[in-house]
């Protein structure tokens, strides 16, 4: 059960699997790859995110790099930083993830690890 009505943004890199995963656990999920949005450029996405209230899901690093080093606005990113790729995996650390009784605050970077959550301000 999700504590709160997460609204998402997956990245062309989550697989459609963890997509509908996420969708099953009730949140609010728009696919980059859905949409046709192969190849977008990070910063439309990170507008596109932003006007909409929805953190980033992504495996890429370059979204925090964009919003925490050049200050590009950003609503939230959700980076998972698995060294484990595989589907499976990637839904158990979001399956743990989602359990977590946290308030998710908008202009915060969260990282997921293997084992471990890491939550990082993105000042605007």
């Amino acid at each position: 059960m999700v504590p709160q009505r997460l609204n998402l943004l997956a990245d062309e890199n989550v697989s459609p699997r963890v997509v509908t995963f996420l969708r099953e656990k009730g949140c609010d999920v728009i696919d980059v790859k859905e949409k046709g949005w192969y190849g977008a450029d990070d910063k439309f996405l990170m507008a596109i995110a932003l006007e909409e209230k929805r953190f980033i899901l992504t495996h890429d690093r370059d979204f925090g790099t964009l919003a925490i080093r050049e200050g590009v606005p950003c609503y939230g990113i959700i980076y998972l930083r698995l060294k484990d790729l595989k589907v499976g995996h990637v839904i158990e650390v979001l399956d743990k993830f989602l359990k977590i009784e946290k308030e998710m605050a908008e202009r915060t970077m969260i990282i997921l690890t293997d084992r471990h959550l890491r939550i990082r301000p993105i000042m605007q």
